[in-house]
């Protein structure tokens, strides 16, 4: 399929303000739609889809175009993005990964899900053994191409997660801080308190940095220090906390008539061409601005993998550092549990938007059964809110399940009859359901 380059040309000349057009003239109408793809791509996945519902994105022959090059897809429908996020040349540790997050696009609902890693993971890769966060420096290094090392790093994350990762993108830190300046700074509520008396400054040593618990309007290098402070805190509020940060720049964007403020949109294209390199090509970001048009953010499903066995994605563990040569690393539990997990926030979020309320009843007659049930199902995130025995003079042989619910949550029924390899659903009928009842779904656990 060929582009019309004509009326993009048309339509881009019309636009009054004089350094677009200047733009226009020096680069030529295809490196002007490419640079207008560009700016979408940056406040898209960093800011929100506001850019792209502008009305020069929405003319008639862009619209035309929208459906060229479609974006790879899993077997569910998904495209899922990798997000590196560097410190950048001339930093040291430049290269190393302190923030790994994949994003998972599902146009068919749609919807979008955030997972973040821990840079501690110890994975397998292409370049060796070693925590996640130095395979794409290593990489980099040992091939002299960015290019080459974020698809090693892809690939990497891919074996792990047993999710296919169809892009990537690596982001030099410094556009938290370019972005957030350039957006006049951004509402973000802080859950708790930060002092941080070990951030790092610019001459090797270390500052003081502090923020307090509440609402708070961040500038650029708040949001920075933000996003990667980390001595007094763990991995997991980290990541959190830059989670929270994309949210807020989207809803920002949001708020701002960006693509008509062209000031903003050269300091945009700055940020981006020294920040930020990708695997996505010019269609595909065109086909990922259509479909983050779509998206409620208001859904979107944030999570950590992290250490911590009482929270959801608790499944990581610390091994002895002289296996590691010294090194402080994580790794999984139990791998088919983790990656059962990494799943369902990145391919099955609409698990968790059920939010079915479960009982655990214990019918095997063998002590813990169903505290060590209920502990698993709520570090895969799902709410158990019953931890008890079954009334039975003998023991059940095979685990079953009630139905006390008059919503149907079929998915997460789905999930519970995989993992418990269940048979037998017995539905309640609305009269026996005892009157303010909570519990969604019963499980009885059985001898098997």
């Amino acid at each position: 399929m060929k582009f019309k380059v004509k009326k993009i040309q048309t339509r881009s000349t019309r636009v009054k303000n004089k350094w677009w057009r200047k733009i226009v003239r020096n680069l030529g109408p295809k490196k002007s739609l490419t640079l207008a793809i560009l700016l979408a791509f940056v406040l898209l996945l960093w800011g929100g889809s506001a850019l792209v519902k502008s009305d020069l994105f929405l003319t008639k022959a862009t619209r035309s175009i929208f459906s060229f090059g479609p974006l790879k897809k899993d077997k569910h429908g998904h495209t899922n993005i990798l997000f590196l996020g560097v410190a950048g040349e001339g930093s040291e540790g430049g290269n190393l990964s302190d923030s790994i997050m994949i994003a998972s696009f599902n146009p068919a609902e749609p919807t979008v899900s955030f997972l973040s890693l821990p840079r501690d993971l110890f994975v397998s890769s292409k370049v060796g053994d070693r925590k996640v966060n130095e395979i794409y420096a290593a990489a980099k290094f040992k091939y002299k191409d960015d290019k080459r090392g974020l698809s090693i790093m892809k690939d990497a994350i891919s074996n792990f997660t047993g999710v296919d990762i169809h892009y990537g993108a690596v982001v030099n830190f410094k556009i938290f801080e370019e972005l957030v300046d350039a957006m006049n700074g951004i509402d973000i509520f802080v859950p708790e308190d930060i002092a941080d008396p070990f951030y790092p400054d610019e001459n090797y040593g270390y500052q003081t940095f502090v923020v307090r618990k509440g609402l708070q309007k961040f500038d650029g290098s708040t949001a920075l220090k933000y996003a990667r402070s980390r001595k007094t805190s763990s991995d997991y509020d980290r990541a959190r906390r830059q989670q929270d940060l994309l949210l807020a720049i989207r809803k920002r964007a949001e708020e701002l008539s960006l693509l008509t403020d062209f000031d903003k949109l050269r300091q945009f294209y700055d940020i981006y061409k020294s920040n930020l390199t990708t695997d996505l090509g010019i269609t595909e970001l065109i086909a990922l601005a259509k479909m983050a048009m779509t998206i409620d953010y208001s859904n979107a499903l944030v999570a950590v993998l992290n250490n911590d066995p009482t929270k959801k994605g608790g499944f990581l563990y610390t091994p002895a550092k002289e296996f590691y040569g010294g090194q402080f690393v994580l790794l999984p539990e139990n791998l088919k549990d983790t990656q059962l997990f990494m799943d369902l926030v990145l391919i099955h979020p609409e698990v968790f938007l059920e939010n079915a309320q479960l009982s655990i009843l214990n019918g095997s007659k063998m002590d813990g059964k169903a505290t060590q049930t209920a502990h698993r199902l709520r570090r895969l995130g799902l709410h158990v809110i019953e931890v008890a025995n079954y009334d039975s003079d003998t023991p059940v042989f095979r685990t079953f399940l009630k139905n006390f619910t008059t919503e149907e949550k079929p998915r997460t029924l789905k999930i519970l009859q995989h993992m418990f390899n269940i048979e037998t659903i017995e539905d309640i009928p609305e009269e026996y359901i005892p009157e303010g009842n909570l519990i969604d779904y019963q499980m009885v656990i059985g001898t098997n």
